[in-house]
Order: structure tokens, then sequence, then C-alpha cells
């Protein structure tokens, strides 16, 4: 496959980047909800209707499954570096699996009305898209060793 252009390559940088924004800006929103709910702001009632023993059971559930994000994410990063139009799907991929983790927060709070569990995957998953943000000097560094290696798509 036929690399993009330098200009090209940054418009695409700049899509993904306003989509990686956007999803960062989500995490947020479901924070703004969580303190909405339970200050009161938001009129929804979270009945207790697991134990404390499950409800642990399932933060530690979801504890693990965002420790696997990170393993993910780095699988993805590893086979998004071959090419660079592969960049544009790894980054969406990876900005899901990194909001996901939020959302196991969410999943916690409306089950058991602890906003402190929610904040603690919100923590995780901004670490998450802080981590493996894409960068354009990665992107470009990548269409510059494709260029080199195939010098007639110069």
């Amino acid at each position: 496959m036929r690399p993009p252009s330098r200009e090209a390559l940054m418009q695409l940088f700049r899509i993904i980047n306003y989509i990686g924004l956007a999803m960062i800006g989500s995490v947020f929103i479901c924070a703004g909800l969580v303190l909405g709910i339970n200050h009161g702001y938001i009129p929804i009632k979270i009945p207790q209707t697991i134990n404390l023993e499950v409800s642990a059971k399932i933060k530690y559930f979801f504890l693990f499954l965002s420790l696997c994000h990170y393993l993910i994410i780095k699988f993805f990063q590893k086979i998004s570096i071959r090419a660079v139009y592969r960049l544009p799907a790894a980054s969406i991929i990876i900005f899901t699996l990194s909001e996901i983790v939020s959302i196991y927060g969410l999943v916690l709070f409306l089950l058991t009305g602890n906003a402190n569990d929610f904040f603690i995957f919100m923590t995780f998953s901004l670490f998450y898209f802080y981590l493996f943000y894409p960068k354009y000097v990665d992107w470009e560094r990548l269409l510059e060793q494709e260029l080199q290696a195939n010098p007639s798509h110069g």
C-alpha cells in the first residue's frame, strides 16, 4: 500500500487527534454525571441491590480488566508501527480501550453508588490516554521509514 503524503498524514493525524480529544471529553462528561448524581443535582436514585462482597468482586474484576487493557494497548501499538496506514485504526482502538476503563467505573458507580470507584477508574483511563496518545513525530518517523524503504513512492 502506498504511503500518504506529508500533508495527508498531517490531516489524518488532526482528525484522529479531534476524535481522541472528544473521547477524553466524554470521560469528563461521565465524571460530571457521577458528580451530579452523587450530589443530588441529577435526580436518579441508585438502589443498593448488591452487597459489599459482590461489589468488591466486581470492582476487582474491573480492575483486572483495566490492567489487561494496558497489555492489549501495547499489542495494538506494536502492530500499528509496521505501516502508516494502520495508525488511524490502531489509534481509535487505543482510544476506545482507554475510554472503556472509565465506563467500568461508571457501571460500578451505578451498581454501588460509590463515586470514589468511578474516579479510580477515571484516573486509570486518563492515565492510559496520557501514556498512549499518538504523537505526530512518531507518525512522521514511520512515514519517513516507509518512504526510505520504497523510494519510488516519495
